[in-house]
């Protein structure tokens, strides 16, 4: 932990990872050593991947492989570092598929919601089932499978980003860059919308998990995540 600087009048009820109670709780099953960190490491308290290889980040595509727990197995690798909750790569990790665990949501949390994953970075954010959080929201044009984006009002766009916009088939996704690097610019899409002209489009990073939020908390604090709904 960092060296103390201050006092809390209310402590935290816990770290990002941590069990949330004494429930039934379930890993992926996986043989002895069959996850690992992939390259970067993966970090405690965030939704993992893993890939064929069972190598796990924080990133990946489709529903994450399971949720990381905290268990004492990050360590501190940086120079004069004072904490960390990243585990090396090449070390082993455990997910996990069931149970109540502490994490902190990047969205106002209401018991009950929805818990979604970002697919780039394993991050947690709350909602409506089926209405992910928008990470971007701007106006785009389309010509075939091209979405080109001429203003935008907030957030960037990435690679394997559900689009939305009017007469766009539900669940395009973005799979190449063109000219656009988040912002303005083009954009390979993964269907055909036609010609559209400029209108209103958002995209969302997010992809829905089979956990749901169970105590409510501001933007950016712990809440309890469950698979016991």
């Amino acid at each position: 932990m960092p060296f103390q600087n201050q006092v809390n009048i209310t402590p935290a009820p816990a770290v990002a990872g941590d069990f949330a109670s004494a429930n039934p709780n379930a890993s992926v099953l996986a043989g002895p050593g069959a996850f690992v960190a992939g390259t970067g490491g993966a970090n405690v308290g965030l939704f993992g991947w893993a890939d064929a290889n069972g190598l796990v980040t924080n990133a990946g595509s489709g529903v994450p492989t399971g949720f990381i727990h905290r268990d004492m197995q990050a360590l501190i690798v940086t120079w004069l570092a004072e904490a960390s909750m990243n585990i090396p790569a090449g070390q082993p990790v455990t997910l996990m598929s069931a149970g109540d665990f502490w994490a902190k949501s990047l969205t106002v949390a209401t018991v009950g919601q929805k818990v979604f994953a970002d697919h780039n970075t394993g991050a947690i954010a709350t909602g409506v089932a089926g209405t992910p959080p928008s990470t971007f929201v701007g106006t785009a044009s389309f010509a075939t499978n091209v979405m080109t984006v001429t203003a935008v009002s907030s957030g960037a766009l990435k690679v394997g980003d559900v689009v939305t916009s009017a007469s766009v088939a539900a669940g395009t996704t973005i799979t190449a860059l063109g000219t656009g690097t988040g912002g303005t610019g083009t954009y390979t899409l993964s269907t055909s919308p036609g010609t559209i002209t400029a209108q209103a489009a958002s995209s969302s990073s997010y992809v829905e998990t089979k956990w749901f939020v169970g105590s409510s908390a501001a933007a950016n604090e712990l809440v309890k995540i469950t698979t016991w709904n």
